[in-house]
């Protein structure tokens, strides 16, 4: 039982370690999607100033693209304040309280030598508590990291979204006025 417990207490305080690394990775990504968005505001404020003649057609292309580049700008950001809503994680037990826990053990299983009394393993009591408490805190950890995951997707898929749109208004606007030009 000690090398089970030993071998799956130790694999659990792994997962707990990524569980919680995990979370700072939603955190990692913001600088891109602030990038990439700022530079969609530069570009499309720059079409914007100079917007074709109402009464052609590139008028409808180059606003419908601003539109749709704005409501998925608006859904990347939606998504990404979603991955980043504050969330309660599940830890282990507070430190202090681990160790008096562990010397309470130790000393229980000092009492019980001492009197005599069946075999009592304080270290092997500890490891089950610890796994125990890993495998909840990992368990509810996972599924705030997947939701947080999920979400940071959505936005990276609006984001994407954006930029073709962004990229399509930017590329009608230039056509259009290198044909005026001619």
């Amino acid at each position: 039982m000690a090398k089970t417990l030993d071998h799956i207490e130790q694999t659990l305080a792994d997962a707990y370690r990524k569980e919680i690394d995990q979370e700072e990775n939603i955190w990692r990504s913001l600088p891109f999607f602030a990038a990439t968005i700022a530079f969609q505001f530069a570009a499309i404020s720059q079409v914007l100033l100079r917007l074709p003649n109402k009464a052609d057609g590139a008028w409808w292309d180059v606003s419908a693209a601003t539109v749709l580049a704005g409501l998925c700008i608006l859904a990347a950001l939606w998504f990404l304040a979603l991955s980043i809503s504050p969330d309660r994680f599940t830890y282990v037990s507070d430190e202090p309280l681990l160790l008096q826990y562990a010397r309470d053990l130790d000393k229980d299983e000092a009492d019980a030598i001492a009197a005599g009394a069946p075999a009592f393993d304080a270290l092997e009591t500890l490891k089950h508590t610890l796994a125990e408490q890993y495998a909840t805190a990992i368990h509810h950890n996972r599924r705030i990291n997947q939701a947080r995951a999920y979400r940071r997707s959505l936005a990276g898929i609006a984001t994407l979204l954006s930029i073709l749109f962004t990229a399509f208004l930017v590329t009608r606007a230039m056509l259009y006025y290198i044909h005026q030009m001619q």
